[in-house]
């Protein structure tokens, strides 16, 4: 059975119920992109990845349920949005400042970036822009230099990390594998 016909003749409140159990948590890819790479360009475009949620194709009802809101169109030109639901989903910008996400920042509860921890301009300036993430609940970091690069980010780093010790994840980018921050200097600590 491909179609549940009864269904729009359940009451709303169970419908709505059955609607927010379709919302999943995504990785919600947005970069930041320049018209010209060479030089600042004032010319930004936001570009995503990642599709449409389900939900928001289905019908009105299910859209009007505000189940996932419009974000980054200040980011860039061209006004381009992507759908998020802040509670869930995890926002991954890559290696795209986190300057350009200021006006978000404080709506992102989860975040995931690319970063070199033994890049001088990450590690002395950029770190500071991760005060803007200030309702962040957990960090995802990619290590482009490899995991054990960033032995001691903690406390090298400990007022940037808005999420707390315990829910910072380092990423190793080339077997995927994710560890807790605070995993991976107990490791080190004891080689």
């Amino acid at each position: 059975m491909d179609t549940f016909h009864l269904f729009p003749l359940l009451p709303f409140e169970l419908r709505a119920l059955i609607w927010q159990s379709t919302v999943e948590p995504r990785t919600v890819e947005v970069r930041v992109h320049y018209r010209n790479p060479y030089y600042d360009d004032p010319h930004l475009h936001l570009v995503s990845s990642t599709p449409l949620p389900a939900t928001l194709q289905a019908c009105r009802e299910a859209r009007n349920l505000r189940l996932y809101e419009r974000a980054f169109s200040e980011v860039g030109a061209d006004g381009r949005y992507v759908w998020v639901n802040w509670d869930m989903d995890i926002s991954s910008i890559g290696t795209s400042y986190f300057s350009h996400f200021h006006s978000s920042a404080p709506l992102i509860k989860r975040l995931k970036f690319e970063r070199a921890n033994t890049d001088e301009s990450f590690y002395h300036w950029e770190v500071n822009d991760l005060y803007a993430f200030l309702n962040v609940k957990e960090i995802f970091v990619v290590c482009a230099d490899g995991v054990r690069a960033w032995h001691a980010a903690i406390e090298e780093h400990y007022t940037k990390w808005q999420c707390g010790e315990e829910n910072l994840y380092l990423i190793d980018p080339d077997d995927g594998r994710i560890m807790k921050a605070t995993e991976l200097d107990a490791m080190m600590d004891q080689e």
